[in-house]
Parts: structure tokens; sequence; C-alpha cells
């Protein structure tokens, strides 16, 4: 729910539309995707941090996110950074998930695992009832 208050940006962070031109940049440096990830990171805009850390090819932050994703059972974050493959990371991801009662985010995980009759399994509360995340 927006407040119709916007903050502004932090001094030397690209609004949107700088955002966008940025990453469609064919030759953006590096460097520059870095610099913009981490910054995008420590104001905890991860989503934008790991665009630009998948653009530079910087894999230092990409597992900065990673790792992020498994204290805070985050499946959909984590699902753009790995497609499938290792199960027992999914797993991970999706036991950390049911812990902070994000079951969303561990019937993702568990699907994206293999194991889908465990993520049918998960209920979802009533609609109306809050959950956890």
């Amino acid at each position: 729910m927006s407040t119709g208050i916007e903050k502004p940006l932090p001094k030397g962070m690209p609004n949107c539309l700088k955002k966008r031109r940025l990453l469609n940049e064919k030759e953006l440096s590096p460097d520059l995707c870095r610099e913009y990830g981490e910054k995008f990171l420590a104001l905890g805009w991860l989503e934008d941090a790991l665009e630009f850390f998948l653009k530079g090819n910087y894999q230092e932050g990409v597992d900065k996110i990673k790792a992020h994703c498994l204290e805070s059972g985050d499946a959909y974050l984590l699902g753009r950074i790995v497609k499938q493959g290792d199960p027992e990371l999914w797993r991970r991801v999706a036991d950390k998930a049911l812990e902070l009662g994000k079951l969303r985010f561990a019937r993702r995980a568990l699907e994206t695992a293999g194991e889908k009759e465990k993520a049918a399994a998960l209920d979802f509360p009533p609609a109306g009832e809050e959950t956890l995340h």
C-alpha cells in the first residue's frame, strides 16, 4: 500500500528510467554494474542488485543474493539465479521457507526440487488470513 509520499532516491542512484537504459546498454562496464549492484544491495533492493550483478557477470554479487535467498527462504528470487539443478539447494530453501511460515515460497522450492507431492501437500491459509511473510 502506498502512502502517496515517495522517498527520494539516495544520491548517485539511477531512477527507474536511467536504470532501464543502463541495463539495456550492450556494453555496460562490469565495474559500473558491480558498483550499482552493490549500492542497490546496500539499500536492500535485491532485485535491482541482481539485475546489475547478472548484467556485469559479477559472480560474487550473485553469490551474496543467493546466500540471502537461503537465509530468507526466498525461492522466487533464487529462481532468477538457479533455474533447475541442485535439488538439495531447493530443499534447503524450502525448509527455511517453512520454518519462516512462507508456504508459497516453500511450495515453489519443493516443486523446483522435483518434490511435487510434498509441494501439493502444503496447505494455504483460507482467503483473508495473513501468512508470516
